[in-house]
């Protein structure tokens, strides 16, 4: 057990020298994908692995010259990567607009490092009216003919619907392993999680599946240690890996969490796909699935905070907290409605600002055992 969470925690830590040293073994492709949204079955019936193109380990320097220093840093930091040609080892990468900061980033690789093979997906929002799944389907048909270019192969219907399948029963593992977190809190610390979803992100999925299948019974005989500890959600974060320092925080400050809406976590394995006759038309019908919500998707209705309240409910948690990344338009739109919907219904819930470079640990500390002295107290 301790064997395969370490093999997660390094791809983790170290993307970069994980998934290239995965290249130089296998002799096959990278495709880079940028998070949330891009079908990364359309890649893998290729023969190419996707990757999900993540958050550096350093500061951004270079990248300043490049992006606003008031953009996110997902954003910042992948450009800053890209211009110290720390991602040259990627054969192509896939873009879309999830917001506005993100719009930015394709059209400034593009002009300056531009990839060997490089595309622009036209993601439509999720608005009403079949017009809007009928261009999404375009879309995902000119994506699967430039991936049959880039791999010098056709992508036949039974590769994609293999691959649809391989995926969800990925899927289907790492909902087991929520379960379990469910049953038994305290027997996955939350670093652990982060680094079990986002190695799955990076491998091949045939062999995270294969891990993920030798661990599960292992981690069901595992100790939990939740004894005494405040039952929390986590939420927010969206496209942005977070700190693994502020997940200890978290538990060092006497919490556990029982469940998460995170993308590097639940979100990135939320509804399977169909496989059948019209795989892109399965892969399709995913995207446009509203729940969970999406705060970047245009979907005012399927309200995020009446989400999340039923979240907390459901895993009978004493409340939620919430990363909001610095200078995340989609996240800082919603979150008043948030805040507001969770005091309306005597729920506490506490945000931490995150930011790429600088984590103020002591004042995070502070903030977070308030906030479990101010659930205790309410108990």
């Amino acid at each position: 057990m301790e064997k395969v969470l370490s093999r997660f925690m390094e791809l983790s830590t170290d993307p970069y020298a994980s998934v290239a040293k995965w290249k130089e073994d296998t002799g096959k492709k990278i495709i880079g994908c940028f998070p949330m949204r891009i079908p990364e079955e359309i890649v893998h019936a290729s023969g190419m692995l996707p990757v999900v193109m993540w958050r550096g380990n350093e500061a951004v320097t270079l990248g300043h010259s490049y992006v606003h220093n008031f953009n996110c840093g997902l954003t910042r930091s992948f450009i800053d990567d890209v211009m110290k040609e720390k991602l040259d080892f990627m054969d192509g990468m896939i873009f879309y607009r999830s917001c506005l900061q993100a719009e930015e980033v394709p059209s400034t690789i593009e002009l300056n490092a531009p990839p060997r093979h490089f595309l622009y997906l036209y993601l439509p929002p999720l608005y009403p009216g079949a017009v809007f799944r009928d261009f999404l389907i375009q879309q995902l048909k000119r994506m699967k003919e430039n991936i049959e270019g880039w791999a010098g192969q056709e992508i036949t219907k039974d590769a994609l619907n293999n691959s649809i399948e391989v995926y969800n029963k990925n899927r289907s593992l790492l909902k087991r392993l929520y379960e379990l977190r469910k049953r038994k809190p305290g027997t996955i610390r939350a670093r652990e999680m982060l680094a079990i979803v986002h190695s799955s992100m990076l491998m091949d999925k045939e062999e995270h599946s294969k891990l993920l299948e030798s661990l599960l019974p292992e981690l069901e005989n595992r100790e939990a240690i939740a004894d005494g500890k405040v039952r929390v959600i986590l939420t927010g974060g969206l496209c942005q890996t977070p700190h693994t320092a502020i997940l200890d925080l978290i538990e060092e400050a006497g919490m556990v969490v029982v469940d998460d809406d995170i993308y590097i976590g639940s979100r990135y394995f939320a509804n399977e796909v169909t496989p059948g006759d019209d795989p892109l038309g399965s892969l399709a019908d995913r995207y446009m699935k509203k729940i969970p919500p999406d705060p970047t998707m245009g979907d005012w209705k399927t309200l995020w905070s009446d989400y999340m309240v039923d979240k907390v409910r459901e895993n009978n948690a004493k409340g939620m907290v919430s990363l909001l990344v610095k200078f995340c338009p989609p996240h800082l739109c919603y979150y008043p409605d948030i805040k507001r919907t969770f005091d309306r219904e005597g729920i506490p819930e506490v945000m931490i600002e995150v930011e790429h470079e600088v984590v103020s640990v002591e004042q995070t500390r502070t903030r977070l055992q308030a906030f479990v002295e101010v659930i205790k107290g309410g108990a």
